[in-house]
């Protein structure tokens, strides 16, 4: 069984429960594809790990109990004499002309003053958003998924896969994995897999497609992470995936040579889309605590807002005529009420959307809809045939 998995780290606690059903009654997973957030479960799921280890990956918390996930934002690196010389601010300040002051004394001020930007607590997120994309860093989920990665036995043998390519995994595990992001220098969309983009690190593939634009620093392409579908794409700006499709199920249902290129033979007609449907109440779920106090943080911006709605609206866009058009593959996840990086959820809420989970994937896998029927006195066209359509499109193709 094929299944792909949309953004939103909450969402993961949501697909533990939908898996405990999908494997309670006997089924088996195939190739994987995770968007944003669902290439974590994605990369967990083809390094072999069970459903219960991975809600226990989930829940992990520091020494002080903090959330692990809470940790995944970052503070920003430093920055170096040389990066801070040639950022954008010192540009944009060499730009803004003081009158009555002169030349080098200017200079000095719009040194001083990106120098204390990049340094002090208050304005460091800041001047990160505007130098790297992202108010946050990722480090902290890097040495997370890497020790996961390394962590306990598969088959009967270590796990060893944290310094492992997608090619390499493959060989390792024999499991199919694919990781959507975006590459925005080129505006296209990055299937990643063995096929596509074989010597790209597996850990670097999924830090691609969880970083949510404007949240997370911008990935920048590396040389060794080799080329993309033979294109050599160093120095791209990569970001999540979702920014121009939650959930590519079409990609598993063509069988188009554009889309076989890319993703690899078909082995099955069997293919399930898990799809967190954040307009589905969950049952009985906890009322959500308050911010506690923790002062202005990036989404309160009325810009960064704006920037979300306008990219929801276009990636829903697409998204929306794929689901419809393949609505009875469609496991829908309630997730009213839980927000996109709730990380300090509490146990209650936790166990409740898992619950809700794995509810509807039981009430779906026991009685799966059908296929719409039609009556308009010609033939209607085929899953594959829709699929083609959306899929060549997605692909610019």
């Amino acid at each position: 069984m094929r299944n792909q998995f949309r953004r939103g780290f909450y969402t993961l606690r949501a697909f533990v429960g939908a898996l405990e059903a999908f494997e309670a009654r006997g089924h088996s997973k195939g190739r994987l594809l995770g968007t944003s957030a669902g290439a974590i479960t994605a990369v967990f799921l083809a390094a072999g790990y069970t459903t219960q280890d991975m809600g226990d990956a989930l829940d992990e918390t520091t020494a002080d109990g903090t959330p692990v996930f809470e940790t995944f934002m970052g503070e920003p690196a430093p920055y170096s004499a040389e990066e801070l010389e040639h950022s954008a601010m010192k540009a944009f300040l060499a730009n803004v002309d003081v009158p009555l002051i002169p030349d080098f004394l200017e200079r000095k001020m719009d040194a001083a003053l990106v120098n204390f930007m990049a340094n002090n607590p208050r304005f460091r997120n800041l001047f990160n958003f505007v130098e790297r994309g992202g108010w946050f860093a990722a480090d902290n989920f890097l040495v997370w998924l890497q020790k996961y990665l390394d962590q306990g036995e598969d088959n009967g043998k270590p796990r060893r896969y944290s310094k492992l390519s997608l090619a390499e995994m493959f060989e390792e595990t024999g499991r199919e994995l694919t990781l959507v992001a975006a590459d925005t220098t080129d505006a296209r969309i990055l299937v990643l897999n063995r096929h596509t983009a074989p010597d790209c690190p597996v850990v670097r593939a999924a830090r691609m497609s969880m970083s949510v634009p404007l949240l997370w620093e911008e990935v920048i392409w590396q040389e060794k992470w080799g080329d993309y579908r033979g294109r050599d794409i160093t120095d791209h700006v990569i970001v999540d995936g979702g920014l121009l499709s939650n959930f590519p199920i079409e990609l598993f249902i063509s069988d188009q040579p554009q889309v076989t290129a890319v993703m690899g033979e078909k082995t099955s007609d069997d293919v399930l889309g898990f799809l967190i449907d954040e307009s589905l109440t969950v049952e009985n779920a906890p009322a959500p605590p308050g911010n506690g106090g923790d002062g202005l943080a990036i989404g309160d911006f009325q810009t960064v807002r704006r920037i979300h709605q306008l990219i929801n609206a276009v990636t829903q866009a697409h998204d929306k005529e794929v689901i419809d058009a393949f609505e009875n593959l469609v496991v829908r996840l309630p997730a009213k009420g839980y927000g996109t990086t709730e990380f300090k959820m509490d146990q209650a809420r936790r166990q409740t959307l898992i619950a809700a989970g794995r509810k509807v994937t039981a009430a779906y896998l026991d009685q799966p809809p059908q296929m719409p029927s039609f009556d308009i006195g010609v033939a209607p066209p085929s899953p594959e045939d829709i699929a083609n359509v959306h899929a060549q499109r997605l692909l610019g193709e």
